[in-house]
């Protein structure tokens, strides 16, 4: 394995694990929304809005980089350089690394989202209220979400990978 791919797999692997780290703010942006009814104004709402959106933005163009600048992300940062050989010795092919690293991220995911998810389940049925009456639908429906994601990854890996390695190389 060539040094450059190497970083390039190791850039990827910290890409998709900020993406799916990211889903967090999310809920956050609408839960913001139950301020309006209380004692924060509208200019400091707007506020807390306008910080929300540069933090995802700040988000995406990250991920963005990541994911598909891998390339320009080992250029800047020199990453090739200082080292005494030109290959690591590793047989694993590029795409089957990535595909592990995309099942593992998932199973991760999985593992976290599916007792939160249980445990606001039990709670909104404890509660007995309609979902737009419970207070902490947008955290359901967020664990919800997660869970069906990192489901998805760990049955979709192989296809993921495919695609990730597919737009790095037309671009």
């Amino acid at each position: 394995m060539q040094i450059k791919t190497f970083w390039q797999i190791l850039i990827k692997i910290i890409g998709m694990w900020l993406l799916f780290s990211c889903i967090s703010i999310l809920p956050q942006f609408f839960s913001t929304l139950s301020f309006v009814n209380g004692n924060l104004n509208l200019k400091d709402l707007l506020l807390l809005w306008l910080g929300l959106l540069v933090t995802i933005l700040i988000y995406v163009l990250i991920i963005r980089l990541f994911l598909f600048k891998t390339d320009w992300i080992i250029k800047i940062l020199k990453l090739e350089k200082n080292f005494t050989e030109d290959r690591i010795d590793l047989n694993i092919p590029k795409n089957n690394t990535i595909t592990i690293a995309i099942i593992v991220i998932g199973g991760l995911i999985l593992i976290e989202s599916l007792p939160n998810f249980c445990s606001r389940l039990f709670n909104f049925f404890q509660q007995k209220k309609l979902l737009k009456d419970y207070s902490e639908t947008s955290w359901l429906i967020y664990y919800f979400i997660k869970t069906i994601i990192g489901y998805l990854l760990l049955t979709n890996g192989n296809n993921i990978a495919k695609y990730l390695i597919k737009e790095s190389n037309e671009q």
